[in-house]
């Protein structure tokens, strides 16, 4: 069965996480996404460990990085050394019948190549340019690199936020996290454009910063601070509303929310505190609000008595919205997350049987699939250009010229 996005052709300037997500999305939605790297290889390739996590699988068949795997599977990889004189006339024909250009090159690399938007746009008039920065591309910061860590986590707001303890240092966020929110708005915006290129036949200019994603992440917040009402940071020991808050039980934290009146008995009857139904101390928002630190105090006392799985029972008895912590260990192993579809598994030419995280969004009618493992540094390269034209001749003159591998 074809792919949601059969016949599009993407041509991915892209490293790192941010757009290679955006790309292995529309690669497991059949599109044919062709990843233009460096002779050398896209430096996702040769990162060995985070935070001192191993991130290379190895054997005496080769090795791979997981990382990379992860966010370059069903794509096809040319190397290009741009560098050269030339080489740039050898993406272009690439170029010639490709739906979408990707990219988050900064500004000047991009300017110093001839591939920004208003480089190519009268070439290729149809052709859907899709930039990615860390802030923007007009103003001061235009050309300041941005990894999500700085531009998005800290620079747009969330390190500052995300805590439930002030007196804590900030939290730090997981690899490459707002680089896959920033993932999910850059595909949204290509598939408004492929539409609309579907209805006009016209390309355009797309443009996405970690720094606004960042900002519309935490768009609840900012809307409120753009009517004078700053952000309050979280601390869970003076939530004005006990039920909607973290506890720690004696083998985990859980979180739960429970924004109105209406949970007030079925949480009661959950926690075996019958007694607080009707007591003016604790039975109404208002109550709970004004004596809130004491509530927590007690719910502290008597959530740590038990662990979460004890916990659980009553609070599903009670139909309550609550969840322990649920570390990617048990996620791993978890039936809900089989059943509906998170994992596939393949094999792998290098470590064999291999489980990959689907992408998540699912269609009845085309649905998503990995077609094959992520490739070695320039694995299509003599394909792609063949097929862009070009002779076996003219290869060989690429590769006398050191223009591909």
């Amino acid at each position: 069965m074809p792919g949601l996005l059969e016949g599009v052709k993407v041509v991915a300037f892209d490293q790192v996480v941010a757009l290679p997500a955006t790309t292995a999305v529309m690669a497991d939605w059949g599109a044919e996404v062709i990843k233009i790297e460096p002779v050398w290889g896209d430096w996702q390739r040769s990162l060995v460990s985070f935070n001192r996590t191993p991130l290379v699988k190895k054997n005496d068949k080769g090795e791979i990085e997981l990382h990379f795997e992860f966010l370059n599977r069903s794509k096809k990889s040319v190397a290009l050394n741009l560098k050269k004189t030339n080489s740039r006339d050898v993406l272009l024909k690439v170029l010639k019948d490709a739906d979408v250009f990707i990219t988050n090159y900064s500004v000047d690399v991009l300017e110093r190549f001839k591939l920004t938007y208003n480089d190519l746009k009268e070439e290729f008039p149809s052709l859907i340019h899709c930039l990615l920065t860390g802030y923007g591309s007009k103003g001061p910061m235009t050309k300041e690199r941005g990894y999500d860590y700085v531009a998005a986590w800290s620079y747009g707001g969330p390190m500052g936020l995300v805590t439930a303890d002030p007196s804590s240092p900030p939290a730090i966020q997981r690899p490459g996290m707002m680089d896959m929110v920033a993932a999910a708005h850059m595909l949204s915006g290509v598939c408004a454009a492929l539409y609309y290129k579907q209805r006009t036949g016209k390309g355009q200019a797309l443009e996405l910063s970690l720094y606004h994603t960042a900002t519309w992440t935490l768009g609840l917040d900012t809307q409120v601070a753009l009517f004078g009402y700053p952000p309050r940071i979280w601390d869970r020991t003076r939530n004005p509303n006990p039920m909607y808050n973290s506890y720690k039980c004696q083998d985990r934290w859980m979180m739960m929310v429970h924004p109105n009146q209406d949970y007030w008995v079925p949480f009661c009857k959950a926690i075996g505190k019958t007694e607080w139904i009707n007591d003016p101390k604790y039975a109404t928002m208002d109550a709970r609000e004004k004596r809130a630190e004491e509530m927590i105090k007690e719910l502290d006392a008597l959530f740590v008595t038990k662990t979460w799985k004890e916990w659980e029972v009553p609070f599903k008895a009670n139909d309550l919205i609550v969840s322990g912590n649920h570390p990617i260990s048990e996620i791993l192993e978890d039936e809900q997350a089989r059943v509906n579809g998170f994992f596939t598994e393949i094999e792998h030419p290098v470590v064999g049987k291999a489980t990959l995280l689907n992408s998540p969004m699912q269609f009845s009618e085309t649905p998503a699939k990995i077609t094959s493992v992520a490739p070695q540094v320039g694995a299509h390269t003599e394909e792609v250009l063949l097929e862009a034209g070009y002779t076996w001749e003219d290869l060989a003159k690429l590769k006398e010229q050191k223009i591909i591998p």
